[in-house]
């Protein structure tokens, strides 16, 4: 057994997701993969602002989301060193439960525990928002998705395609 379970510490790793604003805080086991950013199928005029294309990955057509344009938060439309981050969303009537997360930059590993991680005063998020806190960790404020409504968003995306 680890040190850090044996003083009653539990510690998971955590991603932080660069965005423009605020990271994101991801468990490390929830992220698939780290990719390089691809050309995406462009979405018909009524797709939603947040959904920034389709892409292809491991032969399957991902919908790639922009957590920022979720957010109300205007994305510039510049290239870099951006990423896309697959992610296991938990929703068992996806035909694919994976979705991709953009990232502005390359992802950071962190360890979270209770001594790292301090979330912040509860905010009232709308009920749309995929959000459950604003949290800081390791001296890092970083927002804390909701897979289950982002998977909840592409479960809403698959059924309008079909």
């Amino acid at each position: 057994m680890s040190d850090a379970v044996e003083n009653g510490k539990q510690e998971v790793q955590g991603l932080l997701i660069p965005q423009r604003q605020l990271p994101l805080l991801l468990p490390s086991a929830s992220v698939i993969e780290i990719i390089g950013y691809r050309e995406l199928e462009k979405e018909e005029e009524d797709a939603p602002g947040w959904l920034l294309g389709h892409f292809e990955w491991r032969h399957l057509k991902l919908p790639l989301v922009s957590m920022e344009r979720l957010l109300g938060v205007e994305r510039e439309e510049r290239r870099g060193r951006k990423r896309i981050i697959v992610i296991h969303v938990f929703d068992e009537e996806l035909q694919h439960p994976f979705i991709g997360v953009e990232a502005t930059g390359m992802p950071r590993l962190v360890n979270v525990n209770a001594d790292s991680l301090a979330v912040e005063a509860e905010e009232e998020w709308p009920r749309d928002w995929p959000v459950l806190y604003k949290a800081r960790v390791q001296e890092t404020e970083a927002l804390i998705p909701d897979l289950d409504r982002l998977g909840r968003l592409a479960l809403e995306l698959e059924r309008a395609a079909a």
